[in-house]
């Protein structure tokens, strides 16, 4: 029995790993010439850089365990994660993460409107939630919603919030309880989502991790291999990518995005689009400062969200990642449909001039090396619609022996160790 697994991210090189310690046969197909898909590390000149934020950690114990056990070169890290928010008088504010637990660094104002608008909310006490927006302007109030989670959401996510279910809240967001929030508003030191408070980083970068995790197994890897056409005959699966070449399989793992998935195989009841299925595109700005410099603002930072005009909605700084790393920053736009119309060129430039207008970069004669990748399926959307339609493509693909696996395989929004975790309790259901 012979399975192909397509896409070398983590949830392949896990399936693959997994497979391995099973004695089974199996190859992984990789459409780019690197693996780690999201989780990368990319090189450009002297520095390293990755795809937003990697901090590994867990809320489930015996996942972070796991991830501390493997002989990897890690950085213990405290987080330090910031909002950027300006006032009515244009003063600048760094508000603690999650807003929810920070509020006391706002401005007076701000800072009774968030707290009576979460207090009648908390009055209300609505039962459920239609979607999103439904849960921001009614679960957390007014004031949260106006200053923070509306304009934050409606910047990073590429649909309309009454489009998204409230399974982002419940998988994503964790909100505050009413004691925190309380505690927090009046000026008590509340630590937010403990459970990322400290994390851990390969010192190289994250791709330490998706190389330790594809060890043993790197002659069952193929690069380059870009999966055109996926068919059932009578032999099982036959996978042929735009080189011309096959592999037949009787069971295939897809980890690829989903909606990429659907148009490349011809089964029965099987649509090759489902609008439901929605997703972001991202575009990652590195911009690299000269040796010795430093930002001017959230210097010491790891992360920071924003909300406003500027054209990110966050930047990770990948020197507080780790000592190996040269100053530098990475900044994200998600790409709503070519909205802005502006090239790569110009989208560096604008990062470098937004840098500049909040405070953050000092001079723009600090910048050595600007690089910009634009990357696919970053985010798959939870929408309100989108369960239904992924049971029914899961149930007939299980059928014929093709399995989704992983966040833009099975279209969840995962983290990393969510991912490991999906794909251990996959291989026990199919595979043992």
């Amino acid at each position: 029995m012979k399975t192909v697994i397509l896409g070398a991210g983590l949830s392949g090189l896990e399936c693959g790993r997994q497979l391995n310690l099973r004695g089974r046969e199996f190859k992984i197909l990789e459409k780019e010439g690197q693996i780690g898909g999201l989780a990368k590390t990319n090189v450009s000149g002297d520095y390293r850089w990755d795809f937003g934020v990697h901090a590994l950690y867990s809320r489930d114990p015996r996942m972070t365990d796991y991830l501390r056990s493997l002989p990897l070169d890690y950085v213990l890290a405290q987080r330090r994660v910031s909002i950027y928010h300006t006032d009515r008088k244009s003063r600048r504010y760094l508000i603690n993460y999650p807003f929810e637990e920070g509020i006391k660094g706002l401005p007076f104002r701000d800072w009774l409107e968030c707290v009576c608008g979460y207090l009648m909310a908390r009055t209300r006490n609505q039962p459920e939630f239609r979607h999103l927006q439904d849960w921001i302007d009614h679960g957390l109030g007014f004031g949260i919603a106006k200053h923070f989670m509306t304009p934050y959401n409606r910047k990073i996510w590429n649909c309309d919030l009454r489009q998204i279910s409230m399974d982002l809240v419940n998988a994503k967001i964790h909100p505050a309880s009413l004691k925190n929030f309380l505690m927090a508003a009046f000026g008590k030191e509340v630590i937010g989502r403990m459970y990322q408070w400290r994390f851990i980083y390969p010192k190289n970068g994250i791709q330490a991790l998706m190389d330790y995790t594809a060890r043993g197994m790197e002659s069952r890897i193929a690069l380059n291999k870009d999966v055109r056409e996926i068919v059932r005959d009578s032999r099982g699966w036959r996978i042929t990518t735009r080189d011309g070449a096959t592999e037949q399989a009787d069971t295939v793992i897809s980890t690829i995005p989903l909606v990429e998935l659907l148009k490349m195989i011809s089964v029965s009841g099987l649509e090759r689009s489902y609008p439901p299925l929605k997703w972001n595109d991202t575009y990652f700005i590195l911009v690299g400062l000269k040796k010795g410099a430093a930002f001017s603002l959230l210097n010491d930072c790891h992360w920071a969200f924003f909300k406003e005009s500027e054209s990110f909605f966050r930047i990770t700084m990948m020197h507080n990642f780790s000592p190996c790393f040269p100053p530098a920053l990475v900044a994200e736009i998600t790409d709503k449909n070519g909205r802005d119309g502006l090239p790569p060129e110009t989208l560096r430039e604008r990062v470098v001039e937004d840098l500049i207008r909040l405070g953050i970069l000092r001079d723009r004669g600090d910048v050595v090396l600007t690089d910009i990748k634009r990357v696919p399926y970053t985010y798959p959307i939870p929408t309100v619609d989108a369960g239904p339609v992924k049971d029914i493509i899961t149930r007939r693909l299980e059928r014929q022996g093709l399995y989704l696996v992983g966040r833009n395989g099975h279209w969840d929004y995962l983290n990393m160790d969510g991912i490991l975790s999906s794909v251990s309790a996959f291989m026990q259901r199919y595979f043992d």
